[in-house]
């Protein structure tokens, strides 16, 4: 019987593996002794700043069950700017509230801001901040999803009057 790695990051790579959700013919390299899914002379476009970037500007991530670790979609340079946005808007922000200030859920809250500011937006559930970031983060992309839910215009105004009087009441 072989030995046991117990260090994913050094456990050899099986291709042409069929088992469901392991991608065949996947390529890594190394960093030290942490395995790195993809090639070293990749270059990855950093959804903050738009620049594209070598590999190693990304941290890693997520360490998958092939061994291998993915990298972040924000570069180290970005990433440490966002940090300090939300550790600043963290520390001027307001006491939580009891519900998510979109849904007005009882859930566990996550602070949300304006990007690229310190603006402090309000205290939002983890499935409205990643919803309402998937829509742009901005009431455009809101609108847009509205319409193509609802073709009829006056049905959205009607829908944003029930909301607003509701909100009024709460």
């Amino acid at each position: 019987m072989r030995p046991r790695n117990e260090n994913l990051n050094l456990a050899p790579v099986f291709k042409g593996s069929t088992q469901r959700g392991i991608r065949k013919e996947m390529n890594f390299y190394f960093r030290g002794k942490v395995k790195i899914e993809g090639k070293e002379s990749d270059m990855r476009e950093c959804k903050e700043c738009h620049r594209s970037l070598s590999q190693t500007a990304f941290n890693t991530h997520v360490l998958r069950s092939n061994g291998g670790w993915t990298l972040f979609r924000i570069c180290r340079e970005c990433k440490t700017i966002v940090n300090a946005e939300v550790a600043i808007v963290r520390k001027n922000a307001p006491p939580k509230s009891d519900d998510c200030d979109n849904c007005h859920k009882n859930k566990k809250l996550e602070i949300d801001h304006i990007h690229g500011t310190t603006i402090f937006r309000g205290w939002v559930c983890s499935k409205c901040n990643t919803g309402i970031g998937s829509l742009g983060d901005n009431l455009e992309g809101v609108l847009q999803a509205a319409v193509y839910l609802e073709k009829d215009k006056s049905k959205i105004i009607e829908t944003l009057n029930k909301i607003k009087e509701g909100s009024a009441d709460v």
